[in-house]
């Protein structure tokens, strides 16, 4: 294991973030966030033709508050898997769009009032590469499927 990037030997990168903390909002809500991700790039080296990134992340935010509604918590899980996405090293003023590989975003909000039974959402998103200048997306929400498009490099989805 190298303790500090080489340009020369170096063809890996694994990037390990850990946070955590509290916010207080202007309307006194306070949130605690725990979040974790681990990310690895390969095909870093000089003179590589393209990088593949694979990885995930995790966390929660957990809010506590009080609105017009009343006294509330609102616990949010999320996490992604990055899997195979393999983008192509720009080459002059063309740009490199993935090739192939997924990102899968996955999210569960829960809603409680005081004294009213919880509300639960669920979101699940499913990025799908294949080298052209847009993606596939699938997205989940609370049980229904919708099929959309993506721009790349930017852009919102397009969907049916």
């Amino acid at each position: 294991m190298q303790s500090a990037f080489d340009s020369l030997t170096t063809d890996r990168i694994n990037v390990r973030v850990q946070a955590s903390g509290t916010i207080t909002r202007r309307t006194g809500a306070t949130t605690a966030v725990e979040h974790a991700s681990d990310r690895t790039v390969t095909g870093v080296a000089a003179g590589s033709t393209q990088r593949t990134i694979n990885g995930t992340s995790a966390g929660t935010e957990n809010t506590t508050g009080t609105n017009e509604q009343g006294n509330f918590t609102a616990l949010r899980i999320l996490g992604d898997t990055t899997t195979n996405v393999v983008i192509p090293v720009a080459t002059s003023n063309t740009p490199a769009y993935p090739i192939s590989g997924t990102i899968v975003r996955s999210m569960k909000v829960t809603l409680t009032y005081e004294g009213q039974t919880p509300v639960t959402s669920t979101r699940r998103e499913v990025v799908t590469f294949n080298g052209s200048n847009t993606a596939t997306v699938v997205i989940t929400k609370d049980g229904q499927t919708r099929n959309c498009t993506l721009p790349l490099p930017r852009g919102r989805p397009v969907c049916e």
